[in-house]
């Protein structure tokens, strides 16, 4: 056994991950969902009396598994494992995009993409904003003097090929699977052919990775470009030749620059660890900076479709659709968000310690934390090398990028570091060989049948609500009315020149009304959540109702028009949560039958109908049918417009055996 002492470096970062995952439970108790703990320690004591059997038992099998795993890792030739890897990840995230999500979007950024994609596919950057926004209105899409989503022009345009083929579900999936490749040409360079593999077989078999890729997100392509990012970088760390290194410094600056046409402040994160990387590694060869100057050329060229995009749609190149639908509240930084909320460094912290913490769950759904295995494998760390340094600089840069953005990244894990995932499944990975270099071949064949053991659990073990089938259940359950298949309920029901609404709760309807009027989301949210809605109804009325609803109506009219929500004993709860209701005196007529008819009327989220919608050669609205949100007593004033058509409503119930079930009736 040859202990040695472990890096400073490496105990540094197990310090501060220890520090991050303990935090919760002294500022929170325990943050975890219940049965969690109990998983774990279940778990825990099953895996590692399988690691203390495997250590210590001496049979000449268990002796030789770590080398026979070993050998069985590496016989395949390199092209095969890869397209192996590739075929398995594609696979994967096919059956999690089908079981879980039902091939359809969970998320109004989903739903928002898909509709500028189909703008797209129309040869415009964005559409003339309807003339009754709020009934199309949308809280990610822009209708804002132009129509089109609120994201970077690089997610809608990823989305183009699903949107051309109808098959949104199956973009993902195949990101996914060309991700793992370029992982898998990084990793084997930068860590060997046997430790490189077992880093891509460990990602491809991680569930957080795989539960995204069945998505409609762009985090899925974002991951694509980092994992290429890394393989470029490699190959220039490695070239023999000064043309080869320019070549994929090249290379690097478009991946860099491509990523920030998606999720910008992912792609600042990555340049900073790769940069610093670099740097590091011409310090003494000052003549290659001319590799990193090429290498911003380039990144200004793949970043050139998004300052296009945003001068054709906000008027200029700095300018996102965040911007013009939130205000400067949705940027980075420490300020008022658009919700009110102040992001304080505080909050910050907070924010970077809720995501490592939420790691320990989401990341692996093993019967262990994930981060004790990190620690332990940064604890068994003798040396740090440049790609570890690397890989903790890429977890790290992310880490705080996120802490610093004021919206808080929850969707399957903490998604906002879902960039970061290749960096952490390499300090996962490589533990079991860490530990052996450290302490020898008896704790590494205890190492890998630990891991093996978790795997199994997590894989194979039914029933459990948090390994990686009960995440799918989970995904499976959560959601469910944007799940429903608006277009087949339609084609069933075999209607045409048709105007099919859909009913929101009662929030969501004063949130369009006040659209309507030209307030803005981040205005509509602050007056929602302190305003008594019946008394906020009445001053929407009012001002829809005076001769110009199409003027900006300024937000501190109706603020002072509004009655604040006074919170008590006789505050009424109604069926929708984010209504306020101070007592039964507020509740005028309009009021109730807004509220009775929540309770009376099958809600439908309008979100999965708008990229349904027909769009002419002039980029107006216009088709057999067409899909608006239920603003109820304001529907009369489609009249005019849809007066001719058969007015219908697309109700949502459970039917039986538990499934969600979309019918038509007459409106």
């Amino acid at each position: 056994m040859t202990v040695g002492r472990a890096s400073p470096i490496a105990i540094g970062g197990a310090g501060l991950l220890a520090v991050a995952c303990v935090a919760p439970l002294i500022l929170w108790g325990n943050p975890y969902p219940d049965g969690v703990v109990q998983y774990w320690v279940w778990g825990l004591v099953l895996t590692l009396l399988v690691a203390a059997a495997a250590s210590l038992i001496p049979m000449p099998a268990l002796r030789d598994f770590p080398g026979s795993f070993a050998r069985g890792l590496t016989r395949m030739p390199p092209r095969r494992f890869a397209a192996l890897v590739a075929i398995v990840t594609t696979g994967l995230g096919i059956v999690f995009a089908m079981y879980a999500f039902g091939g359809a979007a969970s998320t109004p950024d989903e739903i928002a993409q898909l509709w500028h994609a189909k703008i797209l596919l129309h040869g415009r950057m964005s559409i003339p904003v309807d003339p009754n926004r709020e009934f199309f209105g949308l809280e990610t899409v822009v209708d804002v003097e132009r129509w089109y989503s609120q994201f970077p022009i690089g997610g809608p345009l990823m989305a183009v090929p699903g949107a051309l083929l109808g098959t949104p579900w199956l973009v993902n999936p195949l990101l996914a699977g060309l991700a793992v490749v370029a992982l898998y040409h990084f990793a084997r360079h930068a860590y060997g052919e046997t430790q490189g593999r077992a880093i891509v077989a460990l990602f491809s078999a991680t569930p957080m990775v795989l539960l995204m890729t069945g998505t409609w997100m762009n985090h899925v392509p974002v991951l694509l470009l980092a994992t290429c990012t890394l393989a470029a970088l490699v190959e220039w760390d490695r070239a023999s030749t000064a043309r080869r290194a320019l070549a994929y410094a090249s290379v690097i600056g478009l991946a860099l620059g491509a990523m920030a046409t998606i999720r910008p402040l992912d792609a600042v994160a990555v340049a900073t660890a790769v940069g610093a990387f670099q740097l590091w590694t011409i310090r003494r060869l000052w003549l290659r900076i001319r590799e990193l100057v090429l290498q911003a050329v380039f990144g200004v060229i793949g970043v050139a479709p998004l300052a296009y995009a945003n001068w054709a749609t906000t008027g200029s190149v700095t300018r996102f659709g965040y911007d013009v639908l939130w205000g400067s509240g949705h940027r980075v930084g420490f300020h008022t968000d658009p919700y009110g909320t102040s992001h304080t460094l505080r909050r910050a912290l907070e924010f970077a310690i809720t995501y490592l913490s939420e790691l320990n769950m989401y990341l692996l759904g093993w019967p262990a934390p994930a981060m004790l295995i990190v620690l332990i494998g940064l604890l068994a760390m003798r040396k740090v090398t440049r790609w570890d340094a690397l890989v903790f600089g890429l977890f790290g840069a992310q880490v705080l990028a996120y802490a610093a953005y004021w919206g808080e990244g929850e969707f399957l894990g903490p998604r906002f570091l879902y960039t970061a995932l290749p960096a952490i499944v390499v300090l996962v990975a490589r533990t079991p060989f860490l530990i052996a270099e450290r302490f020898g071949p008896r704790w590494r064949r205890g190492a890998v049948a630990f891991m093996m053991s978790c795997l199994l659990v997590a894989w194979c073990v039914p029933g459990l609500p948090f390994n990686v089938w009960g995440f799918a259940r989970q995904a499976h359950a959560a959601r469910r009315t944007l799940k429903v298949d608006i277009a087949g309920t339609v084609r069933a029901a075999n209607v045409h020149n048709a105007l099919v609404f859909l009913r929101e709760p009662f929030s969501f309807r004063l949130a369009r009304r006040l659209w309507g009027l030209g307030i803005t989301r981040s205005e509509a949210a602050r007056l929602i959540a302190s305003r008594d809605a019946c008394s906020l109804l009445s001053a929407i009325r009012m001002a829809e109702g005076d001769g110009s609803p199409r003027r900006r109506l300024p937000p501190a009219a109706l603020a002072q028009a509004a009655d604040l929500f006074v919170p008590g004993e006789q505050a009424i709860r109604a069926t929708d949560s984010r209504i306020q209701i101070s007592s039964a005196a507020s509740i005028n007529p309009p009021c109730q039958s807004e509220l009775q008819g929540d309770l009376r009327i099958g809600g439908a989220a309008f979100g999965p109908a708008l990229p349904l919608e027909p769009i002419d050669r002039d980029g107006r609205i216009e088709g057999d049918v067409i899909y608006v949100a239920d603003l109820g007593d304001r529907n009369t004033v489609l009249r005019s417009r849809f007066g001719t058509r058969t007015w219908y409503r697309l109700v949502v119930g459970v039917a039986e055996g538990g499934q969600i079930r979309a019918t038509l009736i007459a409106y």
